[in-house]
């Protein structure tokens, strides 16, 4: 005989949903996060939603926002989890944005400034597939990273190896183009995490 499956919202399934947006979320880095974390480990949902409503550039205010109010018993929980796992992918790639930006400006001051820059913005493309991992040995075949585009054309990796065939040191748009493939970059990391997060959510709540 089959057993059922449960598909009671538990606390315990709402809670490990909520763990798996804070493995994204990671730790407050400023004095209003470190307040609105403190607000929400308390339960001070308008406190929170207060820090938010004035920090409205911030995700990580943002996220704890939503997760203030993800109950077992709020019949919008999956809305809200959804809201908040937007909320942690857009903070994560705002900080990878920053430490791009941080190694870039490094690579700059530096006597190989092409190279560090495209090691630094390199560090960030963790590959999930195989043919991820085809285009990074291929990353200076700009022939080839076009045919897997063809074949993945919105893939955000393969972009970012494309943008870097071009980063040569006597070309006038160098820096432009070092800045397109560190935002893309940055993408390519927030789109990874919103797919952590969405797997382990429906995971915890199925």
């Amino acid at each position: 005989m089959v057993q059922a499956v449960s598909t009671e919202l538990t606390p315990l399934k709402v809670q490990q949903a909520v763990d798996a947006i804070f493995e994204v979320l990671g730790e407050p880095t400023d004095e209003w996060q470190r307040q609105a974390l403190e607000q929400y480990k308390k339960g001070d949902a308008i406190a929170v939603k207060k820090i938010n409503a004035s920090h409205l550039r911030d995700y990580y205010c943002k996220c704890l926002g939503f997760l203030v109010s993800a109950t077992n018993t709020n019949p919008n929980l999956r809305k809200i989890l959804s809201a908040a796992a937007n909320a942690a992918a857009d903070h994560a790639q705002v900080r990878t944005l920053d430490k791009i930006s941080d190694g870039n400006a490094r690579a700059f001051e530096s006597d190989d400034l092409v190279g560090n820059a495209i090691q630094n913005i390199l560090k960030f493309l963790t590959p999930q597939t195989e043919y991820h991992q085809l285009a990074l040995a291929s990353r200076t075949n700009y022939d080839a990273l076009k045919e897997l585009e063809k074949e993945n054309p919105e893939d955000n990796l393969i972009k970012v190896l494309l943008y870097l065939t071009k980063a040569k040191p006597d070309s006038p748009a160098l820096f432009t183009i070092i800045a397109e493939a560190g935002t893309t970059a940055a993408l390519y990391v927030r789109n990874l995490e919103h797919q952590k997060i969405t797997d382990a959510i429906a995971a915890a709540l199925n």
